[in-house]
C-alpha cells in the first residue's frame, strides 16, 4: 500500500463516521470496557443486551465490564425484557471501508435483534475483519453463501428515515447511535 493510500482502518472511520457513527481504535480489553461503561452510564444503564461474539468471549471482557459495574445480559437469557434494555453490544463478521458497513450475522440468531432494539449499538471488530469494499466482501464469503449461510445483517451508520416531511429522524427503526471498536489497527 502506498503511502498516499489511507489505511482501511482509517478509510472506514472516515466514511463510518460521514454516515454518523463512531469508530473508535482500540488496542486491548481494557479500552473496549472503558467504551462500554461509559455509554452504558451515558444511558443510565448497567445492562448490555449481548449477543455473543467470539473476539469478545476471547478477550474476556465479560469479566472486565462486570469490575466496573456492567452487565452482558445475553438475549436469549432475557426474554421480553430485552425491549427495556438501551445499549446492545454485538461482534461483527466483517466492515467494508469504502461504505462505513459493518456485517452480522450468517446464520439465524441473536445479532440481528440485538443490533436493532437498544437506543444504542456497539460493535466489536478486529482490524483484520476490515476489506475494501462490497467486492471483497462478496469474494470472502461467496462459499458461506452457497454453503446456505444468508442471514446477513449489514449495517451503515445509525438508523434514519426521512419519510415524513422529508425531515431527517435518527433511530426511528433502530439505534440512534452506533459505535465501532476496532481492535488491533491504528490510523
Amino acid at each position: 500500500m502506498s503511502a498516499a493510500q489511507p489505511s482501511l482502518v482509517q478509510q472506514f472511520a472516515t466514511v463510518l463516521e460521514a454516515t454518523g457513527g463512531q469508530a473508535h481504535v482500540v488496542t486491548g480489553v481494557r479500552d473496549v470496557a472503558d467504551i462500554v461503561a461509559r455509554v452504558a452510564a451515558e444511558q443510565e444503564t448497567r445492562q448490555v443486551l449481548y449477543s455473543p461474539s467470539e473476539l469478545a468471549e476471547q478477550i474476556g471482557l465479560r469479566h472486565h465490564l462486570a469490575a466496573r459495574g456492567v452487565d452482558l445480559v445475553d438475549l436469549a437469557k432475557v426474554g421480553t425484557g430485552a425491549s427495556d434494555i438501551t445499549v446492545g453490544l454485538t461482534g461483527a463478521a466483517l466492515a467494508v471501508a469504502e461504505s462505513g458497513s459493518v456485517l452480522l450475522g450468517g446464520e439465524p440468531g441473536p445479532s440481528g435483534l440485538v443490533s436493532v432494539l437498544p437506543w444504542v449499538h456497539l460493535v466489536l471488530i478486529r482490524s483484520e475483519d476490515l476489506v475494501a469494499d462490497i467486492a471483497a466482501a462478496f469474494e470472502l464469503f461467496v462459499t458461506r453463501l452457497e454453503g446456505g449461510e444468508g442471514d446477513w445483517v449489514w449495517i451503515t451508520g445509525p438508523s434514519r428515515t426521512a419519510d415524513i416531511a422529508h425531515t431527517l429522524v435518527l433511530g426511528a427503526h433502530g439505534p440512534n447511535s452506533l459505535h465501532v471498536m476496532i481492535m488491533g489497527g491504528g490510523l
